[in-house]
């Protein structure tokens, strides 16, 4: 497999990933607009939470997958910022106290 036959499958991956996320968001918002004329979703539960979920997560994964699939085959410092921003995303996002000890470890002051 050459190189460009592997950035092109990322690319697909990526996009696929994209595109995936994307129906799922639309079906959500589609669901919760029907819910609000007719009120059949449960207000808690299992598939409560999972339509909190998505609706959480799936605007960050939609945006990083789009976002490598529009860099991949582009220059490799491009790729490398887009990495580096997504995983910032991502680590702030989960662990929210990782600033914190950003701040204590480095002894700056936040910002108020």
């Amino acid at each position: 497999m050459t190189n460009e036959e592997r950035k092109s499958n990322m690319v697909d991956f990526f996009g696929m990933i994209g595109k995936f996320v994307a129906v799922l968001m639309i079906l959500r918002y589609g669901a919760l607009i029907a819910e609000n004329y007719f009120h059949f979703l449960p207000t808690e539960g299992f598939f409560f939470d999972i339509i909190n979920y998505i609706g959480l997560y799936a605007p960050m994964v939609l945006m990083i997958s789009v976002g490598l699939a529009a860099v991949w085959d582009k220059s490799d410092i491009l790729k490398l910022v887009v990495l580096v921003l997504s995983a910032a995303i991502v680590i702030f996002s989960f662990f929210p106290d990782v600033w914190t000890t950003i701040i204590n470890y480095t002894g700056l002051t936040a910002a108020n």
